[in-house]
């Protein structure tokens, strides 16, 4: 039995168990399938082929400075999202792939944290907006795995449901 009993919260008649915050979370679990997984890989690997912008960082400074007088967004600001929004996406995919078989038509569940299905989100926006403006990003061809992929996990987000499972089950993003 973990942590102690006691009386039902909430309205709820029963028993309910108390466990430390510490080491459990909430969470949403989704069903994912190998081949989304493998797709959100690829896609990972095709942002990090093309040119950065923590690359171009100093270039694009330049450009807000002289469109906004001095007064403009941040680019190194900018760079930094990206890149801790990248960094979530691949924590969270490679503690999702320990989670779903091998083999192709797999299917797994995935305990998706706060945070990280707006990281997958964001990541996936700015990869598509890359992919329709530059020469120097394509998209790869397995885009729609992803896109059924952020769907499920749009919806099973947008749900009251929510799971308790212990930190040890989960991406340290």
């Amino acid at each position: 039995m973990l942590g102690k009993s006691g009386e039902g919260q909430q309205g709820v008649e029963g028993r309910s168990y108390m466990l430390p915050e510490e080491t459990h979370e909430f969470v949403h679990p989704v069903a994912v399938r190998r081949a989304e997984l493998e797709a959100l890989e690829e896609l990972l690997a095709a942002d990090e082929a093309a040119p950065s912008l923590s690359d171009n960082a100093d270039e694009l400074q330049d450009t807000f400075d002289e469109l906004f007088d001095g007064t403009g967004p941040d680019a190194a600001d900018i760079a930094d999202r990206e890149r801790a929004a990248r960094s979530t996406v691949e924590a969270a995919l490679e503690t999702w792939r320990e989670r779903v078989s091998a083999g192709e038509d797999e299917l797994g569940v995935v305990y998706v944290q706060q945070g990280e299905f707006e990281a997958l989100g964001s990541f996936v926006k700015r990869c598509k907006q890359r992919g329709e403006r530059s020469d120097e990003f394509e998209l790869p061809e397995s885009l729609p795995a992803v896109a059924a992929l952020l769907a499920r996990l749009d919806e099973a987000t947008d749900s009251r449901y929510r799971a308790v499972v212990h930190t040890d089950l989960l991406s340290e993003a």
